[in-house]
């Protein structure tokens, strides 16, 4: 898991995401999604490293060479839960059939009066995840994210919906982990998307596909640290207007392991991974890391 996704510019303009929300939210959703088609042959077009990306992963995920079909079926994929956010983050989740696996999971972690740690990733609809646990289940739910991830998106949405449906903490800004403590202390949850490596925090090299990618210790550490039982949860679409969430426990308290490398925290790393991988092999065209997994930075 390299940094190399942010030195990618952010494409869209505000413009162009006023009008594809216009288009969403007016025209409906198979409007957009038929429309959809045609960005998702820009990119294919226009993109290389993009194409590059999703051909690499889909053949790891797929056991066999990708073509040019599948890119862009993948990049469907993706235009799709990015539409479902102008229904999601505007209060329109009832639009969709979602079905949620292992409820009771998220709920026995809380009931700790630890908080929780929901560990997500770029696999699936993350907005799917907070949406469905602030608004559909009663849920205190914060979610740390990159604020300059997909900006525009999330900005105009928020406008358009009167504000998001649960509460953002921007990572690292000055006070990100005394608010972090907080919600825990008051017993919330607290989601991170921890497929990713940010900045130049510490990581470790774990077996992904076959071959080592570098994974952060940050959120791990965090997990350590506060003392938070650690739920791991995938929002996955499965076409139509069908989503499906689950949550799968990973530790009610993660502690260093003597010996072991990656700070001893490398055990409760790889489980983590090994989860992301048996997720995204079941449902590749849900991963949205369109970059250079594998490289070391």
């Amino acid at each position: 898991m390299s940094t190399a996704w942010r030195a990618r510019p952010e494409r869209s303009t505000p413009f162009v995401v006023r009008a594809g929300i216009a288009v969403a939210l007016y025209g409906g959703r198979a409007a957009i999604r038929a429309a959809a088609w045609v960005g998702c042959l820009y990119f294919l077009a226009t993109a290389p490293e993009t194409r590059a990306a999703s051909r690499e992963f889909l053949t790891r995920a797929l056991g066999k060479p990708a073509g040019l079909r599948q890119v862009l079926a993948h990049l469907h994929c993706f235009g799709t839960t990015l539409v479902d956010r102008a229904y999601l983050l505007t209060g329109q989740h009832d639009r969709f059939h979602v079905e949620v696996e292992n409820e009771q999971v998220l709920r026995e972690s809380l009931a700790l009066g630890r908080g929780c740690l929901l560990f997500g990733s770029h696999l699936g609809s993350f907005e799917m995840l907070g949406v469905v646990g602030s608004v559909a289940k009663g849920l205190p739910v914060n979610v740390v994210m990159n604020v300059d991830e997909n900006s525009n998106i999330h900005r105009l949405l928020a406008e358009k919906g009167g504000g998001l449906p649960y509460r953002v903490i921007a990572l690292g800004s000055p006070g990100a982990m005394m608010a972090v403590r907080e919600c825990l202390e008051r017993g919330e949850i607290v989601g991170l998307l921890v497929d990713r490596v940010y900045g130049t925090e510490q990581t470790c090299a774990l077996p992904f596909f076959g071959t080592p990618a570098p994974f952060s210790l940050a959120p791990f550490q965090l997990a350590r640290i506060t003392g938070a039982p650690v739920v791991m949860a995938f929002a996955i679409f499965e076409g139509g207007q069908r989503y499906r969430v689950s949550f799968t426990p990973l530790a009610a308290r993660i502690e260093r392991e003597a010996g072991a490398p990656c700070d001893g925290l490398s055990p409760w790393m790889q489980q983590y991974v090994d989860e992301l991988e048996r997720r995204a092999r079941a449902a590749p065209f849900n991963w949205f890391n369109f970059y250079d997994y594998w490289a070391s930075r």
